[in-house]
């Protein structure tokens, strides 16, 4: 007997391959929006955990340790440095060491992300008692490219913590104040 019917023709072939095309091509924008999303994120976890990281380093030295970032180019460009001591500059090597170790979070890491670029730019300092910041509080506002917003939150007492601006939810925080 003959074997007819078995495979698939050219045209059955190409209109799988246009529907897959089509389809593909409506979904890149949300993966798109996805990976901004993630990107801001990772960024503003990694520089929470940076500021514990500094916060235990002062307690666990029993002696002042200080965190400062530097914000140019309207938030895209930045780095964070950490260092027992007061001050450090993260754009220069060597500046912001611990135990001889770099001490440094950069944009670099970070494509697309941006944070906010205040005034007096953000320096934070941990006390060895307790891990209390020096001075006052601040809010380092994380933002990607596509405007999802994070923030990270550092109070008077030395407690770090994310939230959410209300106008641009990010799952899994809780929405800021």
């Amino acid at each position: 007997m003959p074997r007819a019917g078995q495979g698939f023709t050219l045209i059955e072939m190409m209109t799988v391959i246009a529907i897959l095309g089509i389809l593909l091509a409506l979904a890149t924008p949300s993966f798109t929006a996805y990976f901004e999303k993630y990107r801001a994120k990772r960024a503003a976890e990694t520089i929470s955990a940076f500021l514990v990281n500094a916060k235990s380093e002062a307690i666990k030295r029993n002696a002042m340790v200080s965190t400062e970032f530097r914000v140019s180019g309207g938030g895209a460009t930045w780095c964070l440095g950490m260092v027992a001591g007061t001050t450090c500059n993260c754009t220069a090597a060597g500046s912001c060491q611990i135990d001889g170790v770099d001490r440094v979070v950069s944009s670099a890491d970070y494509k697309g992300v941006l944070l906010d670029d205040p005034d007096n730019g953000y320096a934070f300092q941990f006390d060895p008692v307790r891990g209390s910041l020096v001075g006052t509080g601040e809010t380092v506002e994380v933002v990607s490219a596509g405007g999802q917003q994070i923030h990270v939150v550092v109070s008077k007492q030395g407690r770090i913590r994310m939230c959410s601006p209300a106008a641009a939810f990010m799952g899994g925080y809780a929405k800021c104040p």
